[in-house]
């Protein structure tokens, strides 16, 4: 009776999604990553260890080996519910045509997600009307984002090496900023098919592969829910989940999140390290990219090891402080927008490219620049609907972009940085969730 009991109170604590969503699996264990979060995935999304797309189950074993995109994407998410990622990752028909032959079954239970894809609703006017358009833009800004993404690798390199030289901390700070540059911009690649730009994002102590979990998996298709990974791996330093929040507590935690952005990077680390030991994940030597820098940082400090540690620790530090700041200050949170647990629109405007929109806010100080767009998470909406396309192509797509959004009367919202900045620490401070709904669908008016 007293074990009943424990576990009805425990149940009664825990957040209930406004949305609807199951409260997911391991959701609690102190551990948080990429790896659980798909164990839980696994028990909640009634895929029956196949993948599932809609509400139909299909075998994709036979598939993974011919993935366009790398057989790592297939491998992972076995076993869940891959429909957000199967309509956002693909624009053209030729992958559902594919599925037919890889049919099994229709699903057992209702889809965990609350989100559709109609046909003729706005993600998928939107997905049409991008691909469409996605034929007249140019190549050229994808290939200034790679040597972008590769000038800023170099820049962090020789500033680290400078700072072991010359035994500056200053240089170090530098370097930690082009390094958290570097992986801002990698990330525009980790979600693209396999390729060698996306290995720098592991020269910061994060990994590509487990963000590919809990960013291009999680945060990216569960935006703001229950579900978002990002959201949860951050508790109980900072919560941005309105309801069953103390005031006192919320202050404090706006005062301490700097201090939490500087140990992301190494929490990261510790947290695979961990995994490795417990055997929840095998080694990868990949793991050991970042520690290539030091190993030149000792070489060109005259052997100094003691010193270039320290430095590259700072180095790390700066790097993770700038990383935190820019991301969670990039999109989505401002008491304005939408978060589980707020008042959600009605079943009917669910669709998910409109979900998309309520959970985001772009920064007008940012659009306009493939420099800033590519190394502080810009063009957000665009991307979050599109990830797979690469950000200096994004800004081509806005004509397109802003006249369905005006056809289906849904507001793009701009904002400033700085009003993020603000929006964030109130979202924070935040105790009860919103009672109105994401504002009714009107005309936006065109930039």
């Amino acid at each position: 009776m007293n074990n009943k009991l424990k576990e009805m109170s425990e149940k009664s604590t825990k957040f209930t999604s406004s949305l609807g969503i199951k409260y997911p699996s391991h959701r609690d264990e102190p551990l948080k990553t990429g790896l659980r979060w798909l164990k839980g995935k696994r028990a909640d999304d009634g895929a029956e260890g196949l993948w599932r797309i809609h509400d139909k189950l299909y075998d994709l074993n036979e598939f993974i080996q011919k993935h366009p995109g790398g057989a790592e994407w297939i491998e992972l998410t076995q076993g869940t519910d891959i429909t957000e990622a199967f309509e956002t990752h693909h624009l053209t028909s030729i992958p559902e045509k594919l599925l037919q032959n890889l049919f099994i079954r229709p699903a057992k239970t209702p889809r965990n997600s609350p989100f559709t894809f109609k046909e003729g609703g706005f993600y998928k006017t939107m997905k049409r009307n991008i691909a469409k358009k996605l034929a007249d833009v140019p190549k050229a800004p994808a290939e200034r984002s790679k040597k972008i993404a590769d000038f800023l690798l170099t820049t962090y390199i020789v500033l680290a090496l400078m700072a072991a030289i010359w035994r500056s901390f200053t240089c170090g700070m530098l370097s930690g900023i082009f390094l958290s540059l570097t992986a801002i911009a990698a990330h525009n690649f980790f979600h693209q098919k396999d390729n060698f730009r996306m290995y720098y994002f592991n020269f910061t102590l994060l990994e590509y592969k487990e963000w590919r979990i809990s960013h291009a998996l999680s945060h990216h298709l569960h935006t703001n829910t229950i579900n978002d990974l990002e959201i949860s791996s951050l508790e109980p330093f900072i919560e941005y989940l309105p309801g069953q929040k103390k005031i006192l507590e919320q202050l404090v935690k706006i005062v301490i999140s700097p201090i939490v952005y500087c140990f992301i990077f190494f929490g990261s680390f510790v947290r695979s390290v961990v995994q490795i030991l417990a055997k929840e994940k095998a080694f990868d030597a990949v793991v050991l990219l970042p520690f290539s820098v030091l190993a030149l940082m000792v070489v060109f400090s005259g052997g100094d090891i003691v010193f270039s540690s320290v430095m590259f620790f700072w180095v790390q530090l700066s790097g993770s402080l700038h990383f935190g700041a820019v991301g969670v200050n990039a999109a989505h949170h401002h008491p304005d927008i939408f978060h589980d647990g707020d008042t959600p629109r009605p079943k009917h405007e669910l669709d998910w490219g409109i979900h998309q929109l309520d959970a985001v806010m772009d920064r007008k100080d940012i659009t306009g620049s493939h420099f800033l767009v590519l190394t502080n998470f810009g063009d957000h909406a665009l991307h979050h609907m599109f990830p797979t396309i690469d950000h200096g192509l994004l800004e081509y797509l806005y004509p397109t972009f802003l006249k369905t959004c005006s056809e289906f009367g849904i507001e793009w919202r701009l904002s400033s940085q700085i009003e993020l900045v603000k929006g964030q620490i109130k979202q924070i401070a935040k105790i009860k969730p919103n009672e109105e709904p994401p504002r009714p669908l009107k005309p936006i008016k065109f930039l």
